[in-house]
């Protein structure tokens, strides 16, 4: 009997019945907007506001104490973020007690452009209700709209124990505690195993694909000393035009397309096609493409993303983050009939150059890089089973 162990959470789903749960929308941006008060804000006595003197907007949130069915609030910030924080969101209760939900919401050094941002409110501190506020100080004309969603509580079994959801969005979205925190992100860095396969880190932090002498170009080397046999190349993209997209090839065969993850319409995140007629998204979204086994050869591997542009894009800078290379290996690495062998297996840190710059470079942190050998791999290899111990 296969028994699969599962870690059993409460998470929180926004509820998208129409009418008594839509959401409550603060558009700042292109015009001022600030929405129908939703039905289940009935009773409350004050309605949003904007304090230009201040940057800032506020949204009464009422007591999640009188709700029967919702069972927390999630807040959604969409705001240009050009590196330097970004918006602060801070709660007021009904005492005038103020609380730091969140000290920046935007990228610190990164100017990802049209950027979002989602916090899952506390239970504890909604029970009474009380007033969020979102400011941008100096920057108000940046910041974009702010939207509050009623969410259900769910209990959801969570496999695995290195991704802790905390809010699903729709069927295409779940974000994890990290993610709806408020507080900065910090991506995952180094290689990790997972049975037969390697999570191999190319690149943790935001790296620029559209850099200036570029050409739009990425280049990552990946040494294997065994050919996997199949694999998937992931990241997340920010400031990229839904129109536009990033072209895959690997040791100089086009594999297609690094194709983003859906998305809802009806996601804050949307904004409304900007003057050049585009829709745009905001924020990190993430892309997968698959590679097949044909493609890889024993020794160094080149991997070639590319940014084409569709016609009418702006221009915005478009940004990778959280890039890896996903590898699965056969259970056996010897050859058919021999005694299986263990072999070191490949881990390849993160490597990645402009295609007009074949020698070693500097990173955006000052540290070096080249094309490394495959002795530098850094992940053990996966135990391989004894011959005959499969059915």
């Amino acid at each position: 009997m296969l028994m699969l162990l599962l870690g059993f959470v409460p998470i929180c789903a926004p509820l998208l019945r129409a009418g008594a749960f839509d959401p409550l929308i603060v558009t700042l941006q292109p015009k001022v907007s600030l929405g129908i008060l939703p039905v289940w804000m009935t009773g409350t006595t004050n309605v949003p506001s904007i304090h230009a003197e201040s940057d800032s907007v506020l949204i009464p949130v009422p007591a999640l104490s009188s709700q029967e069915e919702i069972g927390c609030f999630a807040l959604t910030v969409v705001f240009q973020d050009n590196g330097d924080g970004g918006a602060v969101v801070e709660w007021i209760s009904k005492q005038g007690d103020l609380t730091l939900l969140s000290a920046g919401l935007g990228e610190s050094g990164v100017a990802i452009g049209l950027n979002s941002r989602t916090l899952l409110l506390p239970q504890l501190l909604t029970l009474d209700g009380g007033t969020i506020r979102v400011s941008f100080t100096g920057r108000f004309s940046r910041l974009i709209s702010a939207s509050l969603r009623p969410a259900r509580e769910l209990g959801v079994a969570a496999l695995g124990e290195d991704f802790n959801p905390a809010l699903v969005e729709n069927d295409h979205q779940v974000l994890s505690e990290e993610d709806v925190s408020g507080s900065d992100t910090h991506p995952q860095s180094g290689d990790r195993t997972d049975g037969y396969v390697i999570h191999a880190d190319l690149a943790a932090s935001p790296l620029r694909l559209d850099s200036p002498g570029s050409e739009c170009t990425m280049e990552f080397v990946i040494p294997l000393s065994n050919k996997p046999v199949g694999s998937l190349i992931q990241a997340e993209t920010g400031g990229l035009d839904p129109e536009s997209w990033i072209e895959v090839s690997v040791n100089g065969e086009s594999r297609g397309i690094l194709a983003p993850a859906s998305f809802s319409l009806s996601d804050p995140a949307v904004v409304i096609p900007t003057p050049n007629g585009h829709l745009q998204v905001a924020g990190w979204r993430s892309a997968s493409v698959f590679i097949p086994a044909r493609l890889w050869t024993s020794g160094e591997n080149s991997v070639i993303l590319t940014l084409h542009r569709a016609a009418g894009d702006a221009g915005a800078a478009v940004y990778l983050r959280r890039v890896r290379a996903d590898l699965l290996f056969s259970s056996t690495w010897s050859h058919p009939g021999n005694a299986p062998e263990e072999t070191p297996m490949p881990a390849p840190a993160a490597k990645s150059a402009p295609m007009n710059n074949t020698n070693s470079s500097a990173l955006s942190t000052g540290s070096l890089y080249g094309n490394p050998s495959p002795s530098l791999f850094h992940a053990s290899a996966p135990t391989p089973l004894p011959a005959g111990s499969l059915p």
